[in-house]
């Protein structure tokens, strides 16, 4: 994989999940299970999750994209980032993601949404910690 076309997914990109659908159906070229290094919490009025920096294992998917250059402006727009921008709601960084190969784990970079306000947790934004880190399994219940 080419480090410029790897992304890492937690929320609604994940695989059979309605903006999977929507933005990346046809473009996976591969998917792994896969883990970051963070803190996921629900966002309990938006229905999606947000993900930021903390020491628990989060799970998601790490995609390779087919012409990831045409579907990036796509998933920035989806997650409400511009590069720059001084209210996104998610900022775009690249971040060191794990996933296992051959019963070893692999560190690899891929992009990464991480969220960006300091909303998270209060009455106009009420969240959810997941201390699973597993946001597909929360929401499959």
């Amino acid at each position: 994989m080419n480090e410029c076309e790897r992304l890492w997914v937690y929320g609604s990109l994940l695989s059979g999940f309605f903006n999977h659908v929507k933005v990346l159906e046809g473009r996976v070229v591969s998917l792994h299970p896969a883990r970051v290094k963070g803190r996921l919490f629900h966002q309990l009025h938006k229905g999606y999750p947000a993900l930021l920096s903390g020491s628990d294992w989060v799970y998601g998917e790490l995609l390779q994209i087919r012409d990831f250059s045409s579907v990036l402006p796509l998933v920035d727009e989806l997650e409400g980032y511009a590069a720059g921008g001084a209210d996104n709601e998610y900022d775009r960084r690249m971040s060191q993601v794990f996933y296992q190969q051959d019963g070893a784990w692999l560190a690899v970079g891929a992009y990464i949404y991480w969220y960006a306000r300091r909303d998270l947790g209060t009455k106009e934004n009420p969240a959810l910690y997941l201390p699973g880190g597993d946001w597909k399994g929360y929401m499959r219940g």
